[in-house]
């Protein structure tokens, strides 16, 4: 792969990454059972949809108190992944040089980039069995981050396979 499209290709998981943290993720919209019509009149602001997204979500957990588990969230879906990108970019300047001591020690932790994946999953399990028809769907701002993450994968797969094929010529 040539250096343009690796270039392009980080690039496009940046802005995507980007996009799938703060674009709507999930919507969640409340059910009542039975009572979904008396509901709606008697209190209309809560039977309204309402859109999240992983940043914003993220941010509410904190705020709440629940600290482990927006610690968890922000650590593998906001700061890791942005990290790992910053690493990739600093890689990508360095060729066709050696990627360098932390593009070595790093790589080998692109398997937690689908955990990111796999909280999204797990949640929106999770809230399909809420009671009285509450049910969610999964919005635009989930395939932008899901797309992130797997171009991430298949950057890093290539680049390596580059940096391989770079140390078998020298």
């Amino acid at each position: 792969m040539a250096r343009i499209q690796l270039l392009f290709t980080l690039a496009l998981a940046s802005i995507l990454l980007g996009i799938g943290l703060f674009a709507p993720v999930m919507t969640l919209h409340p059910g009542f059972g039975n009572f979904t019509e008396i509901v709606k009149v008697l209190a209309p602001d809560i039977t309204k949809s309402h859109s999240y997204s992983l940043f914003g979500s993220i941010l509410t957990l904190l705020r709440d108190g629940s600290l482990f588990i927006g610690g968890l969230l922000l650590l593998f879906t906001v700061i890791f992944p942005i990290a790992k990108l910053s690493i990739y970019w600093s890689t990508v300047e360095r060729l066709p040089q050696a990627p360098g001591r932390i593009y070595e020690r790093f790589s080998h932790l692109g398997k937690f980039s689908m955990l990111d994946i796999l909280v999204i999953a797990l949640l929106v399990i999770a809230m399909k069995g809420l009671p009285g028809g509450t049910h969610i769907t999964l919005d635009w701002g989930a395939a932008a981050f899901t797309a992130s993450i797997l171009l991430t994968l298949y950057f890093s797969m290539v680049l390596d396979k580059r940096l391989k094929h770079s140390v078998h010529i020298l």
